[in-house]
């Protein structure tokens, strides 16, 4: 409420979405794929961790109780309203400014970097977000901070630029090709 609030977005950034706003979101759906995420090893740790069958799906997503639920990482919410949470980190919105300039390098400044050992994948983070952008070019992004979210939603905000960039959606895949493709517009667009 003290974020969500000022920023004009109280009503799109929800954790925990009462039942009568269920009407407001988009159905999810699986995109249709080549099997259980080809491009990944079968001995990954996260293929470890639990089934596939328990992994998180459209059917599962569009749950009542889970659209109810407070899980954790488990928002629902406008790419709008994340987009301007990053904006608010990045530099003052409607007179709300969420951690100081200094906090920001702080945050973006790289705490760890190697192999992520769930993924398999270089992995660089800050305190709490991934530094990079999204691409082939991601570890050349050091000035990007985000998080990616299920079936390959994206945000971040460039502390280069101070641009804020969300990205959801309903089609659930195992990649981030349509968010990196967008984001490509979006930066091709505002030079």
């Amino acid at each position: 409420e003290d974020v969500a609030g000022p920023l004009g977005v109280a009503d799109e950034i929800y954790f925990g979405m009462p039942e009568s706003e269920h009407y407001r979101l988009a159905r999810l759906e699986d995109a249709p794929t080549a099997g259980p995420m080809p491009e990944m090893p079968p001995d990954l740790p996260m293929f470890k961790a639990g089934p596939m069958s328990t992994f998180p799906n459209a059917e599962f997503g569009n749950r009542t109780d889970v659209l109810s639920a407070d899980i954790p990482a488990g928002g629902k919410v406008s790419a709008r309203a994340i987009a301007r949470m990053y904006a608010a980190l990045l530099t003052e919105v409607d007179g709300l400014r969420l951690i100081s300039a200094e906090r920001l390098r702080e945050v973006t400044a790289v705490s760890s970097t190697g192999t992520d050992q769930v993924f398999g994948n270089p992995s660089t983070w800050g305190l709490g977000y991934a530094i990079g952008g999204l691409g082939p070019a991601a570890q050349d992004s050091q000035t990007v901070f985000g998080l990616g979210g299920v079936g390959g939603s994206f945000a971040c905000g460039d502390t280069a630029t101070g641009i804020a960039f969300a990205f959801t959606k309903n089609r659930l895949t195992q990649d981030f090709n349509a968010a990196s493709e967008l984001s490509l517009i979006v930066k091709k667009a505002l030079r």
